[in-house]
């Protein structure tokens, strides 16, 4: 027999899911064709010099841009949402040419690590779209993780312990990997108790969950760098 209410919940979440996900990889791709294009290009340690004179103002920029977006999600369009996430994805492209600039001659460690993330990232992704558990009993849990995440990481900013900074790099992995299956748990209900709403809404909370998801990908290529490099 015909689910009509199954088929639309089904279709609003497979629509939520692939606005997200389509956001996020075109963020993803700003973010590394940036670094990209820098470093290989023939002035590309002329323009990193100029980006880590201006680092501290871009990472600013970088927090404004979330902070604003976050508070004002609810008022501003679509568009201006979408201008919002890839100036973000922008900004980090100019900060990950300073990574990228590190590793000139060892580039095999980035496509390494980024090869690793890819494929840890769908695995869980799939697992946090298939399952039949509500992970949002689990939000709170993430969140004094990540609370706790950070505390650890700007004491030993003064500490500069060994210890310390691989106790974060892990934590960091275990984390942002089950904030992935978090957040694309999240993405799906939300999509079934949105699946009456317009288009405007649906594009809107595609770009929330396309940034969530961005922000998983990158810390957890962060901290996965982390630990194929060794450095710090």
């Amino acid at each position: 027999m015909y689910d009509e209410q199954r088929y639309v919940d089904i279709t609003a979440s497979n629509k939520l899911l692939r606005t997200s996900f389509t956001y996020m990889i075109l963020g993803l791709l700003v973010t590394f064709l940036i670094p990209a294009y820098i470093i290989f290009s023939a002035n590309g340690l002329l323009v990193a010099s100029y980006i880590w004179k201006f680092y501290t103002p871009i990472i600013i920029l970088e927090f404004v841009t979330v902070i604003l977006f976050s508070a004002r999600i609810n008022k501003i369009s679509s568009l201006t949402a979408k201008l919002m996430f890839f100036f973000y994805s922008f900004l980090n492209g100019l900060v990950f040419s300073l990574i990228g600039i590190a590793f000139v001659g060892n580039l095999e460690i980035i496509l390494y690590t980024l090869l690793t993330t890819i494929i840890m990232f769908t695995v869980i992704a799939v697992y946090g779209y298939t399952t039949k558990e509500d992970l949002s009993n689990y939000g709170g849990y993430l969140k004094t993780g990540l609370i706790s995440l950070i505390i650890i990481s700007l004491i030993n900013m003064f500490l500069k312990a060994p210890s310390f900074y691989w106790i974060v790099t892990i934590l960091g992995v275990v984390i942002f990997s089950a904030l992935i299956a978090f957040d694309v748990n999240r993405i799906k209900s939300m999509a079934y108790e949105i699946a009456d709403g317009d288009n405007e809404v649906i594009e809107k909370l595609g770009i929330v969950g396309a940034l969530n998801l961005y922000l998983d990908f990158v810390n957890l290529f962060l901290y996965i760098l982390r630990i194929f490099s060794k450095k710090k």
